[in-house]
Formats: C-alpha cells, structure tokens, sequence
C-alpha cells in the first residue's frame, strides 16, 4: 500500500525544487497515511526583562523595513487605544551591535558598557540611568516601553544568538523568508540603485564569482556537503556546519554575502540550537506578508499582544504603500540570465529548499508560530502540501 501511493506521488510530482531526496518523499509518503497534531500556537506574555522585547531578523529585502514601520509609525505606537507599551518613538533600525566584531560577551552584562551600549541604541527608558539607580530603574521603567532591534545581519550570525541568551533569553524574533534567487536578485538591485554599488558588474558577474569562490577557497566544498548531508533533525550538526561555513574568508566579501546570506536552513539552526523558545518565535513567508499584509499584521499582532488588531493596525496594513519594496524595469545588468538562474536555482535547491518544509515542521511542532508558505513560490517544493495539510487539520 506505501509502495504504491510512493509510486504515484513520484509520478505526479513536477518539483520545481529538483532531485528531492529518496527519504523527503519517503517521508512524505509515510505521513500521507498517519494522523497529524500540531500544536496550537500559543500566546507567550512580554517579558519586562526582556531586552529588546522583539528582533526582527529577517532576510535582507524580505519586508523587515516594512513590518518596522507597522509596528513603530506613529499612528498605531501612539494610538490612545492601545493596551501595551508603546515603542521608542522614532526608533533607529539595525543597530547591530550583537552582529558587529568584537563584541564581548562578559561586557553584555547587565550595567556592563556595551549593554548599556545597546540600552542607548534601542532607547531604552534606562539607558542613561547610573549604576546606583540601574536597579530602581528597570523595576519602575522597564514595563512602560517596548524595546526593538531589527536588522537582516542577525539571521546569518553565528554569534549572535548566543550573545544574546547571555542577557534576555526571553525576547520574541520574528523571522521573514524569501525565496532565495529571487532575494539576491532584488538585494542586488537594492545596492545597485539606491547605494551605488557594483556599477560596472551585473549580477551574472557577482553570482559567477560566488561559485568561484565556493571551489577557490579550501575547506569551503566539504562543509557545504557536510551541512547538506547533516539530516533534517539534527539541528546541532546544521549549527556547526553554519559556524564552520560562516567563518570562510568569503564570507567577509558583501558579493559572496549577497548569495551566501539565502541559506536558511542552516543559519536558523544556530538560532534554533542556541536561543529560540517554544511561543516566542514567528516565521513569516515575505511573499505572503507582501500580497497578504492584514492578515499578516494580524498574526503579529496575535503573537506579539495576544490581542485582536486595533482599527489604526488594520488600516495602516491595509494601506498601500510598502516601505523600500524596490519596483524596477528589468534590465540585463539587473536580472539573472537563464543559465546563471538556473545554476543558483540547483545551488539552493539542495542547500535550502529540499529541507526547508522539514525545517519549518519541527519548528513549528517545537512550538514556533508560522505565517504563509501555502503558496507560490513554494508550492512544487518537497513537503509542501504536507506541511499545510497538517496546518489544515487544526484549523
């Protein structure tokens, strides 16, 4: 009977996310016959303590300015009708400072210099407080505001999740995915038009070097087959081969980030292994937070104030404009050609899509909440209706 509905599913399945593995389908087909629970997303409150009360690490051009300005504009974060605290008002986005070298991890500390450092950074009412009143402070103050950091530099970090834990185990991360060729494609043109860069290379050229880069290196090779043999479960072994690859000399290089930045699967396993906890971790499908942004909004509004949204929430996610959504005519220099596509297609398809649905489930049955992904570009990937058939099932 397995055998059989194995056969069918190998015969009718057209992945654009070519060369599944024998055990993807395997395992897709084993589950097509047995009874799903997933868990129920679970409101976890905010923590007083909890410093920033909220990361966004999304990927670079996957809608993190956008979800930053839904949450800090001035017409939901002053609303007289709302029941939290509101954010710093006028907030700087991507401080950085857990992505940035040389941080000290015994200077995170509470009263230390570098947390208070980032007390600054995220306006803090605290941050100026003397060491004497430090104390005092956080009991009195802590509670009337909400703290935010949002930067896509700490979804890639091998070091700052684990930064991190060492202050505020507590924080809620939402965390935004975009399919991975179309990410760089956009990112490039991001940096060619509004910051100059690259002005006598297309991204053919960029991406051709990336792959130069790959076999150029020595050791590069091995750890990319290492985490892409690591299995599906093993999150300590995916977290290693991300501090393993993650610490190559081309990644220093902003081209070969561009690209090497899409490997999902195995950057988030650092953050899985190191800090992520059960109700406080959200992730969203940037290409259905773009097309379906109320209903996205009302997700975050869920997971973040357990509460439904508030008039001025819908009505500025209902509102047209995107913050830097990059809208452009594609020229050559801009866009991948075919072959080039092609080949950055089959890169990802091993490194991030063959696992990503896999991923997903155990973070969603580990208790992280998940919106999008039942849609394109997604749909012809391994595990993909699985995954949204057992999302069904609780509805």
């Amino acid at each position: 009977h397995i055998t059989r509905k194995l056969t069918g599913i190998m015969k009718l399945s057209k992945y654009k996310c070519r060369g599944a593995f024998i055990a993807t389908v395997l395992a897709a087909a084993l589950r097509l016959g047995l009874s799903v629970f997933i868990k129920e997303e679970v409101f976890m409150p905010n923590q007083p303590d909890a410093v920033p009360t909220l990361l966004i690490i999304g990927t670079a051009k996957g809608g993190t300015t956008d979800l930053f300005e839904q949450l800090t504009a001035g017409i939901v974060n002053l609303d007289p009708s709302r029941p939290d605290p509101p954010f710093p008002q006028k907030p700087s986005k991507e401080p950085g400072l857990l992505s940035r070298g040389g941080v000290d991890a015994s200077e995170m500390l509470p009263k230390r210099p570098q947390y208070i450092e980032y007390l600054r950074l995220l306006s803090h009412p605290c941050s100026e407080a003397t060491k004497g009143s430090f104390h005092e402070c956080m009991a009195t103050n802590a509670t009337k505001q909400y703290t935010l950091d949002a930067t896509p530099t700490y979804f890639f970090s091998a070091v700052a999740p684990q930064y991190l834990r060492q202050f505020s185990s507590l924080s809620k991360i939402i965390m935004m995915i975009r399919d991975p060729v179309e990410r760089a494609e956009v990112l490039y043109r991001h940096f060619v038009l509004a910051e100059g860069q690259w002005p006598d290379q297309s991204i053919d050229d960029l991406a051709t070097d990336f792959f130069k880069a790959i076999h150029t290196e020595e050791g590069v090779v091995p750890a990319l087959q290492r985490a892409a043999s690591c299995s599906y479960g093993d999150v300590v072994c995916l977290a290693d081969s991300w501090r393993d690859i993650s610490g190559f000399t081309f990644m220093d290089s902003l081209e070969n980030k561009l690209f090497a930045a899409g490997l999902y699967r195995y950057a988030l396993a650092v953050w899985r292994y190191h800090y992520f906890k059960p109700g406080r971790v959200l992730v969203v499908d940037s290409h259905a937070f773009f097309e379906r942004r109320v209903d996205a909004m009302e997700k975050v509004i869920r997971f973040l104030y357990g509460r439904p949204m508030l008039h001025s929430e819908r009505m500025l996610a209902a509102s047209g404009g995107v913050w830097r959504k990059v809208v452009v005519t594609s020229l050559p220099k801009l866009t991948l050609s075919p072959p080039v596509r092609q080949q950055l297609s089959e890169f990802y398809e091993q490194h991030v899509m063959q696992g990503l649905f896999r991923m997903l489930s155990d973070m969603r049955d580990e208790g992280a909440w998940m919106f999008g992904f039942d849609g394109e570009p997604w749909n012809e990937c391994p595990g993909f209706k699985e995954f949204n058939a057992a999302r069904k099932s609780k509805l």
